[in-house]
């Protein structure tokens, strides 16, 4: 989303740290493979010695073309992993910390910041929702200074349902060889060409008005918040 958004007016989006960070390649690389090809077709491919090199090369090409456009995007990282080691619990806070601090200065230059409340990669099955808590948290630290942040719920519509064919062709869109080829032969009249979009609905302002509030307060109302969210895409 970060990418294909506008570049004026700036927006600004949260990142996970293994779609940001070098050094996180190796988890991100599963990420990239389990979302495009299915275990079965892993297996196979993996056990052909001629095409393995091919096929992780492809996969490391496709995770280090995401970093690079993560990075290009001027997105805030925050790190959501689990620490192993005290070393990595603070680096995770102080990840976190800068994050909270881009997003107030960010806020504050009335530049918004894109956060996905969801849980979960698509609306439907979510059963054990992670509630992360940043929204309620930015627009408290706001109001106990006298300023009321406006949070605006937007949904990406999926019907009809985007499957990986359409997925596909709407990032092959964003290639200039991509869309030549496609144009020359709707041109020419060898195959129709019909850009593929996303529909992007943007519900009433929501406001957190609450100087002090509690951890279950902050939950409820993300809760709250995907319950919205989640009812609004289900709608014919």
């Amino acid at each position: 989303m970060g990418v294909a958004a506008p570049n004026t007016p700036k927006i600004r989006f949260l990142a996970e740290v293994t779609i940001a960070a070098k050094k996180y390649l190796p988890i991100l690389r599963k990420d990239v493979e389990d979302s495009i090809f299915p275990p079965g077709f892993q297996e196979k491919i993996r056990r052909r010695r001629w095409a393995k090199p091919f096929y992780n090369k492809l996969i490391d090409f496709l995770a280090r073309y995401i970093i690079a456009q993560v990075n290009r995007i001027d997105s805030i990282v925050v790190d959501l992993q689990e620490p192993d080691t005290e070393e990595e619990r603070l680096e995770k806070q102080r990840t976190n910390k800068q994050a909270l601090k881009k997003c107030i200065e960010s806020l504050e230059n009335n530049i918004p910041i894109a956060i996905a409340p969801s849980g979960g990669k698509t609306h439907e099955g979510i059963e054990n929702p992670v509630y992360q808590t940043i929204v309620p948290t930015l627009a408290s630290m706001f109001f106990k200074r006298g300023k009321v942040v406006k949070i605006v719920p937007s949904v990406v519509k999926e019907r009809p349902a985007i499957d990986k064919k359409i997925f596909w062709r709407y990032i092959a869109d964003r290639i200039f060889i991509y869309r030549a080829i496609r144009w020359v032969m709707n041109l020419l009249k060898i195959k129709s060409y019909k850009k593929s979009c996303l529909t992007v609905e943007f519900l009433p302002p929501l406001t957190f008005e609450n100087a002090r509030p509690s951890k279950p307060e902050k939950i409820e109302f993300v809760k709250n918040l995907q319950q919205l969210i989640y009812s609004t895409l289900r709608e014919r």
